[in-house]
């Protein structure tokens, strides 16, 4: 971070006051968490989920910051204060203020992504894109949502020529919250599905938020959409839009027409592209981003050049050589349109096959309804044994067994059969789909396994 501004600048940019310092010492990062300050850092005070940073200011005077952002009641009690403060009235505001005007500083593309499923393997592609035409700048990790993307947008710096970020939401209203901030001038929307439905409650609601993200376009920006989605086809007729679709349909603006080896086609022409860790959504991400490169005036050599060079995000149907073992590791998120994505992956890959599933949580009412249809596609995918884990897969379970499967274990947690699958992938034989929810950690199948 290499903000190259001054106190009162900040100030003027928060819509804060200036309480103590010289408003023209140089200003050019801070940090957030009080237990990592260092002397000399200059600390921005946030109030997150479990902590308030407020409640530690004190304790971090012996530190010797430079100064603190901080709430301006609070400053106001304080009996001793760094040698500069800035208060405002809610720190968390004027966070995303400063990102919003530090964004204004810069004339390049940014491509914002949201979308149901595969915003984090797009971001990723479309970053491996523009990489390779310039240095670009994104989001890590899940630095998405009000508070992570703020402080993505403010690693912005002079030599970056592409951002590429990823937006979260889990209510209404969150992607028109930070999508303002990033002002992209393109926007991506990957599809509307059944996912987070604890919080939105229906698809519509999914939909209603996602779309928020055209109404933070920059003046002239693109709006790349899934042409393959029945919620996202009704903005074919929004006339106020700059546009620019992809998927398998007719009228795609990039179109994929094959699942061999992805083929796409733009304008006329069809471009063959060599891309690793191919599977059929993974098309569609590659798809999406390859239209996001194009409205942001790249061309399909070097489309190609970066789709061809990517890799995947760690646990997004990541491929894993154990032995002589297979294994397809999908456990960052598990929702019902990425479990039956996956499923259909799997028939491509050598048998034996098994399966390995926990929860898809964040479901709310709709749980046991999509549990039952993944059970039910289970019981027809042939796989020599297949393992579930998580009392939202009981239903599942029972729609399994109900549609004729007959080699099931289940568990009310992972570790009722994790030695047992251990113990199937060690023997290194067949392949594996790891695929559950972030929180059932997965993961921990194949800890210790790989070479």
């Amino acid at each position: 971070m290499k903000l190259d501004m001054t106190l009162g600048k900040l100030a003027e940019a928060v819509g804060g006051r200036l309480l103590k310092g010289d408003p023209d010492a140089p200003f050019g990062s801070f940090v957030t968490d009080t237990r990592r300050l260092k002397s000399g850092e200059f600390l921005w005070a946030l109030k997150g989920a479990s902590f308030d940073a407020h409640d530690f200011l004190a304790h971090t005077l012996p530190v010797g910051p430079s100064g603190w952002l901080a709430r301006e009641n609070v400053l106001a009690g304080m009996k001793e204060l760094p040698r500069s403060a800035v208060g405002v009235a809610d720190t968390l505001k004027a966070l995303q203020d400063l990102a919003a005007a530090h964004r204004k500083r810069f004339g390049i593309p940014i491509t914002a992504i949201t979308g149901s499923n595969g915003k984090s393997t797009t971001k990723e592609m479309l970053k491996s894109i523009y990489s390779a035409a310039g240095l670009t700048c994104s989001n890590a990790g899940n630095f998405n949502n009000q508070f992570g993307l703020p402080l993505s947008l403010l690693e912005l710096l002079p030599e970056h020529r592409y951002g590429v970020f990823e937006l979260g939401a889990s209510k209404k209203g969150d992607i028109a919250e930070i999508g303002r901030l990033a002002r992209p001038t393109c926007g991506v929307i990957t599809n509307i599905g059944p996912s987070h439905l604890a919080f939105f409650g229906d698809l519509e609601t999914v939909y209603e938020t996602k779309t928020e993200l055209a109404w933070c376009l920059a003046e002239g920006g693109t709006l790349v959409y899934n042409a393959d989605d029945r919620y996202l086809t009704r903005l074919n007729a929004r006339k106020d839009l700059k546009k620019l679709t992809f998927g398998r349909a007719a009228d795609a603006g990039v179109r994929i027409l094959e699942d061999v080896k992805l083929r796409l086609e733009y304008r006329g022409e069809i471009f063959t592209i060599d891309l690793p860790h191919a599977c059929g959504h993974n098309y569609h991400n590659a798809a999406a981003a390859a239209a996001a490169a194009l409205a942001s005036g790249l061309d399909f050599p070097a489309i190609k050049a970066g789709l061809e060079t990517f890799q995947p995000p760690p646990m997004r149907m990541q491929e894993l050589r154990i032995g002589g073992a297979t294994v397809v590791l999908d456990a960052y998120n598990s929702n019902p349109q990425s479990a039956a994505s996956a499923l259909k992956h799997v028939f491509r890959l050598p048998r034996p096959l098994y399966i390995m599933m926990g929860d898809m949580k964040e479901l709310g009412s709709h749980s046991e309804h999509y549990h039952r249809d993944l059970g039910a596609a289970l019981a027809h995918t042939g796989a020599e044994r297949v393992f579930l884990a998580g009392p939202e897969m009981k239903p599942a379970l029972e729609a399994y067994l109900a549609a004729g499967g007959k080699t099931a274990v289940y568990g009310e947690s992972l570790e009722a059969w994790l030695q047992e699958a251990r113990d199937l992938i060690r023997a290194g034989r067949g392949t594996f789909l790891v695929k559950a929810s972030r929180s059932m950690k997965f993961e921990r199948i194949v800890e210790g396994l790989l070479p």
